[in-house]
């Protein structure tokens, strides 16, 4: 079974404080305690306390945080690699041109990406789940680090048929009848210098209206 990234559910980073710990958890657990958000977010909940118990005690946190690193050793399918090394300044990293490297299917994967945005089709206790892309880096690029665009798909209800792909009596031709419209936006990962081979930055994408995925971007270096 996978370990849960208590980080990632509380959405802080690895190296937080522990003020910035109760800070997170505090600010997370008025928004879906059951009293204010119904039973639907009592799961959302009962995470936030696992995360919050663990990750504020030191030593469960030492240990916790031993035994994520090493979960994280095999690298995950599902990667999106990038087939030679390429300047950082390169064409952007996307989803939408390189779905044919994303597995599980581009199919399977675009299924439950709009299920962020529509809210058709969710199963019950979806958790997140990494989007993983393989960056492979020149030598003096993992030496210097910079700045990675990544692009990713957004969705948004057709402001033309109000989401229905329908002008009655006929298909919509704004959305062509998916009563959805595509978008994209582009994310600024940052590398840091002196990269060693198999740093992996993570970066939520909670406010971007994407909960079932987050970004982590592997480091390769070329040669290595």
């Amino acid at each position: 079974m996978a370990l849960k990234d208590y980080y990632l559910i509380l959405g802080i980073p690895r190296n937080e404080s522990p003020a910035g710990i109760r800070a997170a958890y505090r600010d997370l657990a008025k928004q879906h305690h059951p009293d204010a958000a119904g039973s639907a977010d009592a799961e959302r909940f009962r995470e936030l306390v696992e995360a919050y118990e663990v990750l504020s005690d030191p030593d469960r946190r030492r240990y916790y945080n031993h035994d994520l690193r090493k979960s994280e050793r095999p690298r995950p399918p599902g990667v999106l690699r990038m087939s030679e090394a390429e300047p950082m300044t390169s064409p952007t990293p996307s989803i939408f041109d390189d779905a044919e490297r994303v597995r599980p299917s581009p199919d399977e994967f675009f299924d439950r990406y709009l299920w962020n945005f529509t809210g058709i089709g969710v199963p019950k206790g979806e958790r997140e789940e990494g989007l993983n892309l393989e960056v492979v880096l020149t030598p003096a690029e993992a030496i210097h680090g910079g700045t990675l665009p990544v692009t990713l798909p957004l969705f948004q209800p057709c402001p033309v048929c109000g989401g229905t792909g329908e002008e009655w009596p006929f298909p919509c031709n704004e959305c062509r009848a998916q009563g959805i419209i595509q978008s994209r936006v582009t994310l600024r990962v940052e590398i840091p210098p002196q990269a060693a081979p198999g740093t992996v930055i993570e970066l939520p994408l909670r406010g971007l209206g994407i909960r079932n995925f987050y970004l982590r971007v592997h480091v390769l270096i070329a040669g290595r």
